[in-house]
């Protein structure tokens, strides 16, 4: 009887490990129909980039840095305005910026509600033009800074990130500036 019970209770441990295991996936993502539809996100995102800020392609590295932080900020279900913002310094002259799309409507300055799509109820993909703004007013306020110092900031790349999280795709959006 002994041997039964430490039997059991070896596959019972076994099973829970993989439960584990299994769990800890990130909630999706990386099966092909979440991979075509969060790319499809970028491109509808990229496409109206280029309408506000002119023609560029998706760049890598600010993707990255926008899956990354939309994956860092996974467990928030709202962000203040501060958090929507990531930045990193690939040289002394150059600065990416990239910040998660919010929901203009359900937001607030000090509580943003990140906004999401559902593959499943998605019909249409439209970005949100409160976020090109933003992003536009943030690369304004970084050539004006640069400007008041005697330097130029150029825009250099535009870049989107979309990641996949439990069924809700987020995305993120972002520019390169090179300052002279």
């Amino acid at each position: 009887m002994k041997k039964l019970s430490k039997i059991i209770a070896l596959l019972l441990a076994g099973a829970l490990t993989m439960l584990l295991f299994t769990a800890c996936g990130g909630g999706g993502g990386n099966d092909a129909a979440t991979a075509e539809f969060e790319a499809k996100v970028e491109q509808a995102y990229m496409a109206e980039l280029n309408k506000t800020f002119g023609e560029f392609e998706n760049d890598a590295a600010i993707k990255k840095l926008a899956v990354d932080h939309i994956g860092k900020m996974a467990g928030k279900e709202t962000l203040s305005y501060t958090e929507l913002w990531a930045k990193e310094y690939p040289t002394e002259t150059t600065q990416n910026q990239v910040m998660i799309c919010y929901d203009s409507e359900q937001s607030t300055f000090n509580a943003c509600v990140k906004f999401c799509y559902e593959a499943d109820k998605a019909e249409m993909i439209t970005p949100d033009k409160t976020n090109i703004n933003d992003l536009k007013h943030a690369l304004e306020a970084l050539q004006l800074k640069a400007l008041l110092t005697g330097k130029k900031a150029d825009l250099t790349a535009l870049g989107v990130g979309a990641k996949t999280i439990n069924g809700k795709t987020y995305v993120a959006i972002g520019f390169r500036v090179n300052t002279q």
